[in-house]
């Protein structure tokens, strides 16, 4: 369970960095978000750079994320499902959560990222998570196939 926690983290990660950041990039190109991709901007209390703390995060929330996506069949439910989980908790959470505890209006979300660009940045990265999470648990199976 630690191991597949712990590989769930790094590949969600991997997936903030190859996938999230790029689809900001585009987003942000196509004049749908004013967020810039890996922006080194330091976020409060510590400063850490936002893209770091984005990768930080996008690896916790792909423990759970994971957990689930191993319960659901392989054929669309699966797909549907990292979208879904992708998108809704995360962003939900940093909305309705997040933001208030901060002070800050959850109205400054749709402002700063835009509605459509929030759900469908993550939703996305729910996908490439899934993409990544099924390669590997196929490399393992192979690879515990042939030992």
């Amino acid at each position: 369970m630690l191991k597949r926690s712990f590989a769930a983290f790094l590949l969600g990660a991997v997936a903030v960095l190859v996938v999230h950041q790029p689809v900001i990039g585009l987003f942000h190109l196509l004049g749908l978000t004013p967020l810039m991709p890996y922006s080194l901007a330091g976020r409060p209390p510590w400063g850490v750079p936002a893209f770091l703390a984005l990768t930080f995060w996008g690896g916790v929330w792909t423990i759970p994320i994971s957990l689930i996506l191993d319960r659901l069949s392989r054929g669309w439910p699966y797909w549907v499902g990292a979208v879904l989980l992708g998108s809704l908790p995360p962003t939900l959470t940093s909305i309705l959560i997040i933001l208030p505890l901060k002070g800050i209006p959850m109205s400054a979300f749709f402002q700063a990222v835009g509605a459509v660009a929030g759900f469908a940045t993550n939703g996305i990265w729910g996908l490439g998570f899934a993409a990544l999470w099924r390669w590997w648990n196929t490399r393992n199976a192979v690879a515990r196939a042939l030992a």
